[in-house]
């Protein structure tokens, strides 16, 4: 049975460490994540600087209706790369960061789980031992009580 037991621990054992894998990868791919998030904030705020230093620059009055033409366009696609920008950080918040983050959090659970499992077993093993132990002794002092009766039967 003990061996059994020791099969189990170790069962659990690599039970609980691929769990432990498992939660690193996890966490690992929430961490990139979280940096292509702050690479996306990073372009937001890029594109909306760019966006307020034309617009400064609109009070300028252009020269010509061309440069008027060729500024209002210009100020119209930095308008839509901040609204594309805003709108893939967001996307990318609401998917990959929510979904990372759920992966991290089942991981986790099933790392904690794992980790209550071996814990399990190593007292019941810890049980099983302690009880063979106290049989051991027992089997020792029977076999002392036998040895020293049959001893005394001996005797004349």
């Amino acid at each position: 049975m003990a061996t059994q037991l020791e099969t189990l621990l170790d069962l659990r054992r690599d039970a609980e460490n691929a769990a432990k894998r498992a939660l690193d990868m996890a966490a690992g791919a929430l961490a990139r994540a979280h940096e292509e998030q702050a690479r996306l904030v990073t372009c937001w705020r890029e594109a909306v600087r760019a966006l307020d230093r034309e617009r400064l620059r609109g009070v300028e009055a252009p020269a010509t209706v061309a440069q008027a033409v060729t500024r209002e366009q210009y100020r119209r696609r930095l308008d839509d790369a901040v609204a594309a920008t805003a709108r893939r950080g967001q996307e990318h918040r609401s998917s990959v960061i929510a979904a990372a983050m759920a992966a991290e959090s089942e991981a986790q659970a099933a790392y904690a789980q794992a980790r209550r499992a071996r814990e399990v077993a190593e007292k019941v093993k810890e049980r099983a031992d302690a009880e063979e132990a106290k049989r051991a002794e027992r089997r020792a002092e029977d076999a002392a009580a036998d040895q020293a009766l049959a001893t005394f039967m001996r005797r004349p």
